[in-house]
């Protein structure tokens, strides 16, 4: 779908977005408030749950709720996300488009009305939210960040990040943990809002047909609060390379081991050789066709799941297997040897070109919808850099062999986490 995507930056910490698609149905409008990652990561994750429950308009989940339905069912959505070493808030809302409306309403416009009235003017009580609102939002996040624990496929996942990343501000979970939630108040979570109010970066982003962005700009900025802003410095530590190896093994009582290896890429900022980069993870651990899919998984038989993900925005690699826990050392041995035959150019040129088809049609699906596109550019709203997706498209047709096998040998294995099962678990 053809698509036109602009960027204004409005001052004082604040951008507007306007992504603008053919042939649209619906309409994507988002705030996201970008902070650093910090102590306070479990505070600013209540803030988005809270603010979708009231407001001084609609002060109860049933009168949102009837909004919204009035609004021919528009979603509203709230979510936290870690983008490098950052916190991403976002409150966002998605309706239909205005064409669509059966008595010429304007829709979009409401929906954003709407979308402004929760994230700019909570039902406060004595200038504080709700004490047993504030409760039931901290049950719900201690019941998500147990339900991160139980699953073990995730909680592996975390516990090699903040081993890895002991240091690091990126070893902080984008939710925080269960002691910090506890010892949140009414106070404290006011505290919170108004300090990100004052202090994220702020990304007002517009998607869809042919919308009036300029009318909701103007509604934005009615409805933001008359407060002070300092906005806070976004950055992000590369690391690029390990020095030495961590290995730390925990056991509980599962039947399925599960082994995470976290590898350094050898990348000074989320652009250096990014293409290159994610084709040779694609090639190792990304796709069917993939090393550790076609040899550790299918032809060794040493992983249930094996695959490897790029986080670019922390240079960094993930290799995520579940494993038969006597196994270990093998699929260890397998996964680094696999990663061997990438350095020495030991794949096809049919392989590599089929990696990057692979990640083309990944990317065309960006310009899918209008909440596509938000999320797609919203995730570089930070650094302040935007890139089309077409754009790396054409970067990952252009990569090489050498270019891949340059990309391999840059990476360095960091850290190892093992989650073992006891013997005779079920």
């Amino acid at each position: 779908m053809k698509y036109s995507f602009d960027v204004k930056n409005a001052g004082n910490g604040i951008e507007i977005c306007k992504a603008k698609g053919q042939g649209f149905k619906t309409a994507c409008i988002s705030l996201n408030f970008t902070l650093p990652l910090s102590e306070k990561a479990s505070l600013f994750a209540l803030v988005p749950g809270i603010l979708t429950r009231s407001s001084e308009k609609y002060p109860s989940v049933k009168l949102l709720e009837r909004k919204s339905a009035s609004l021919y069912g528009a979603d509203i959505a709230a979510d936290v996300s870690k983008s490098g070493e950052n916190q991403v808030i976002k409150l966002a809302v998605s309706c239909i488009d205005d064409r669509f409306a059966l008595e010429n309403e304007s829709i979009v416009e409401e929906a954003a009305r709407l979308l402004f009235e929760i994230a700019f003017k909570p039902d406060f009580v004595n200038g504080l939210f709700k004490s047993d609102e504030v409760e039931s939002e901290k049950r719900l996040l201690l019941e998500q960040l147990g339900a991160e624990k139980s699953d073990k496929r995730i909680y592996a996942k975390n516990r090699c990040e903040e081993i890895m990343f002991a240091d690091e501000l990126y070893g902080i979970n984008r939710l925080g943990d269960s002691e910090s939630v506890l010892k949140v108040d009414e106070k404290s979570l006011t505290e919170a809002y108004f300090e990100m109010l004052s202090t994220a970066y702020i990304s007002l982003c517009i998607s869809g047909g042919d919308l009036n962005t300029e009318k909701i700009e103007k509604m934005f900025f009615d409805y933001f609060p008359k407060v002070e802003r300092s906005k806070a410095k976004l950055d992000t530590l590369f690391v690029e390379s390990a020095e030495d190896v961590t290995y730390i093994k925990e056991t509980e009582n599962i039947k399925q081991g599960k082994l995470v290896m976290g590898f350094r890429l050898g990348m000074e900022n989320a652009r250096d050789g990014y293409a290159a980069r994610r084709v040779m993870t694609d090639l190792f651990g990304g796709s069917p066709h993939s090393k550790l899919f076609s040899v550790v998984r299918e032809k060794m038989s040493l992983c249930y799941y094996c695959s490897a993900r790029m986080y670019m925005r922390k240079g960094i690699m993930l290799v995520q297997s579940g494993i038969e826990s006597q196994n270990e050392k093998k699929a260890r041995e397998g996964i680094m040897a696999q990663l061997e035959a990438l350095k020495n150019g030991e794949f096809s040129q049919e392989e590599l070109e089929a990696s990057q088809k692979a990640l083309g049609d990944a990317f065309k699906g960006v310009s899918d919808s209008p909440e596509a596109l938000d999320a797609w550019f919203m995730t570089q709203s930070a650094s302040g850099e935007y890139k089309y997706p077409e754009e790396y498209i054409e970067d990952f047709k252009a990569v090489t062999a050498e270019d891949v096998i340059n990309a391999a040998k840059a990476v360095t294995l960091d850290t190892v986490f093992m989650l073992s099962g006891e013997e005779g678990a079920e």
